[in-house]
């Protein structure tokens, strides 16, 4: 047998096989395994081996209606029903809003959670509540999604691997674990994505900043004695990182989206909500572990379906439906989680001013890629989609189910700055029809 060396310690044969495999070749022949069914059985095995994932969560700042998107309820009284009709989905049986047409082709990538209930209906505790599954409390403040999976998996690229469209959500920073695990903003991409990330370009030149970064480590060398939990050297990591992303051309290129094609721009929709998809599938290919994209403007107390129908679900169908083909037709999907959600939904009676307000007791929520089984509906509501039918879902059971699809132990427990320890998630059961 032909023999090829990769080092001094490794020995292998030329068809990639061990020292340590051929004696278990050897031993495992004995029991009737033969050398071709060795291979296929560790061919199989490395197939299996899990993959990272990333996730693309679309956040719809105000709270979106969810009787008016994704949840229609064409037979309840005028009053609840309001102005838009249902449309048939590529997906038998399943029907969405008539101006979301292009999210109507592709249902077959996404699972609809209809029954999706919190006792939240004020912004900022809704918020933290629906992007960490905990509770608002007055004492200590959650991390989440997107922080703790920093955490878990840090760098795999120099780019930032969490990254925020424009800004940082309410709720969204990394809550007691520290500004290390902050998301990086990047700011509005805009109609055009004609647009520069400011922290991307070096402010002075490549001297000068090797100089700073030396005169920072000095600076930081003479406090290391006197700093028994190494807080220095998490900071050190932070720097760097932040030293190696201003001086990356890698990091350059992954925001620069002039580097797309003008077909591209004009697929995902000349405006912000467009782009900021259109950005979010560059950072995914470049390394980026978890982008959030922030649409305002849901808040529809007054003027909803006007409001919907030219400003808002648009630019969210549209980009929204892209970014949802693009990523499948790169063969990214399978790797990437999308998550589409907003603090709570809207009142299912339509209000004196042609509004919905505040409503929290029942809400939609959309999940694609990422493993999830695509083409269905969880849960159900009510006739007025005013509270669960069947199957509820809460925030502490989508933190489960997040983290389950994420690849992430939502049951290690993190140590506060008081050394409290804390799970990942909380009192949630993961959605078995979502993650399995």
């Amino acid at each position: 047998m032909k023999s090829c060396y990769l080092s001094r310690r490794t020995l292998i044969n030329c068809e990639g096989m061990t020292r340590r495999e051929v004696l278990q070749v050897g031993a495992l022949s004995g029991l009737g395994l033969s050398l071709p069914e060795f291979l296929r059985t560790r061919h199989a095995v490395a197939a299996e081996a899990p993959r990272e994932k990333n996730c693309i969560l679309l956040f719809m700042n105000g709270g979106p209606t969810h009787i008016d998107t994704w949840d229609l309820k064409p037979d309840a009284p005028s009053e609840y029903r309001g102005e838009f009709n249902p449309i048939e989905t590529n997906v038998s049986g399943i029907q969405i809003s008539e101006h979301m047409p292009n999210l109507a082709k592709v249902a077959n990538h996404y699972a609809i959670v209809r029954s999706y209930t919190s006792p939240e209906a004020s912004h900022e505790r809704a918020c933290h509540y629906n992007l960490t599954g905990y509770r608002v409390l007055p004492t200590i403040e959650y991390p989440a999604y997107g922080s703790v999976m920093l955490r878990e998996r840090g760098f795999k690229t120099q780019v930032p691997p969490y990254v925020a469209i424009p800004q940082t959500l309410r709720g969204g920073g990394p809550g007691y674990m520290g500004a290390v695990y902050q998301p990086f903003s990047v700011g509005d991409p805009g109609a055009q994505g004609k647009f520069t990330v400011r922290d991307v370009s070096s402010p002075v030149g490549e001297e000068r900043m090797k100089a700073r970064s030396e005169l920072l480590k000095a600076q930081d060398s003479r406090f290391r004695r006197n700093d028994p939990d190494r807080t220095l050297g998490a900071l050190d990591e932070f720097y760097q990182r932040a030293y190696d992303l201003v001086n990356s051309p890698e990091a350059r290129k992954a925001f620069n989206l002039n580097l797309e094609p003008d077909a591209v721009k004009d697929r995902y929709g000349r405006n912000s909500t467009g782009m900021s998809c259109l950005l979010a599938r560059r950072l995914i290919e470049a390394g980026t572990r978890f982008v959030t994209i922030s649409q305002p403007g849901w808040d529809t107390h007054g003027n909803n379906f006007k409001s919907l129908r030219e400003r808002l679900l648009p630019p969210l169908d549209m980009g929204l439906s892209t970014l949802l083909s693009d990523l499948n037709e790169r063969g990214l999907l399978k790797d990437t989680l999308v998550l589409w959600m907003g603090e709570f939904g809207r009142t299912p009676k339509v209000n004196k001013t042609a509004g919905r307000d505040h409503w929290s007791r029942c809400q939609s929520f959309v999940l694609a890629g990422g493993g999830v089984p695509g083409g269905q509906v969880v849960g159900k509501s009510d006739a007025t989609a005013s509270l669960p039918a069947e199957r509820p879902v809460t925030p502490e059971d989508m933190a489960a189910t997040v983290y389950r699809l994420l690849g992430i132990d939502g049951h290690k427990l993190y140590q506060t700055s008081t050394n409290r320890p804390i799970r990942i998630a909380e009192g949630g059961t993961v959605v078995r029809e979502l993650a399995g």
